[in-house]
């Protein structure tokens, strides 16, 4: 008998794990239980423009194929529920490149609403699921295919932004690239992208990087010091503040910069910085003084003289 209640208490230990995961699951991926409408979806096209590997065009069918989450929110005062694609794997799988900054969302109309790649990947992020944060590219309202009367046939729906991000009838969406700016006690500020990158000498440094899992990894960058004496830093300047696209702020004095070996990083191992770690531009200071991750400012998009 004990052997028999200890197989039963077993078992039903493995169901509440398995039960209570998936409640876990279904709570964080939402979109692997949307439904969509019976019928063909309307007739409509997305173009795909500017900093992606390949400018298209997409339907209503291509974008069904794309994993969907369901958000409900209130929007002009009407409480609704849609089905989308999360806006931030809309972005990766249709190719963009890895330096995507701001996105125009523009309507049939001409209307154009802005946003950038790091509010798309932060709206997606755990555990924003909970707070029904996620900003979709949504075909379906209320369980019936969206028209130009209903806001669609696409619609950009960002739940807790203001009006300008809820774009109707969307008819492109066009990537433009991450600028990163040197401004302050210079004579030269620069802009800083992609495309100039090759224009400033890069380092790669094999150092530790401590978050939550410390691990080593050769991190390339432009040391900040090099980059302030082309920007043609002046007599004045006595420190730096590292600015976030979220406002996030740190400041660092020139020694600390020259102690840290600091540098406007954007790979890692040979590959670009994905957002999940700061990209585009994170600040690296690959030293044991600044290996912590408060040190490492995150999704740079400018640097102050002062």
């Amino acid at each position: 008998m004990k052997t028999k209640n200890a197989v039963f208490a077993a078992i039903l230990v493995v169901v509440l794990v398995v039960a209570a995961f998936a409640v876990y699951f279904t709570q964080v991926h939402p979109a692997e239980n949307s439904s969509l409408p019976a019928g063909e979806p309307p007739q409509w096209q997305i173009n795909l423009t500017g900093n992606v590997d390949q400018e298209k065009t997409l339907t209503i069918n291509d974008l069904t194929q794309m994993p969907l989450t369901n958000v409900t929110t209130v929007i002009n005062g009407e409480n609704a529920t849609y089905v989308g694609v999360p806006f931030y794997d809309f972005c990766n799988l249709t190719g963009m490149q890895w330096d995507v900054g701001p996105i125009e969302v523009i309507s049939a109309d001409g209307t154009i609403g802005t946003m950038n790649i790091f509010q798309a990947y932060n709206s997606s992020a755990y555990p924003y699921y909970y707070t029904n944060n996620v900003i979709t590219l949504v075909f379906v309202k209320n369980g019936q295919w969206m028209t130009e009367e209903t806001g669609g046939p696409v619609k950009l729906v960002a739940p807790y932004f203001s009006a300008e991000y809820q774009v109707d009838s969307v008819a492109e969406i066009r990537f433009k690239p991450w600028l990163m700016y040197i401004t302050g006690e210079v004579e030269n500020p620069l802009v800083i992208t992609r495309a100039n990158l090759t224009s400033y000498p890069s380092t790669t440094v094999y150092a530790e990087f401590a978050p939550s899992v410390k691990r080593w990894a050769n991190w390339t960058g432009l040391p900040i010091l090099d980059v302030l004496e082309l920007a043609n830093m002046t007599a004045r300047a006595e420190k730096i503040t590292v600015v976030a696209v979220d406002g996030y702020v740190k400041n660092y004095t020139l020694t600390q910069v020259a102690d840290g070996n600091m540098l406007i990083g954007y790979a890692e191992n040979d590959q670009p910085l994905p957002h999940t770690d700061g990209g585009p531009y994170r600040l690296f200071a690959p030293t044991d003084q600044y290996k912590w991750a408060q040190f490492w400012v995150k999704f740079v998009s400018e640097i102050i003289v002062s």
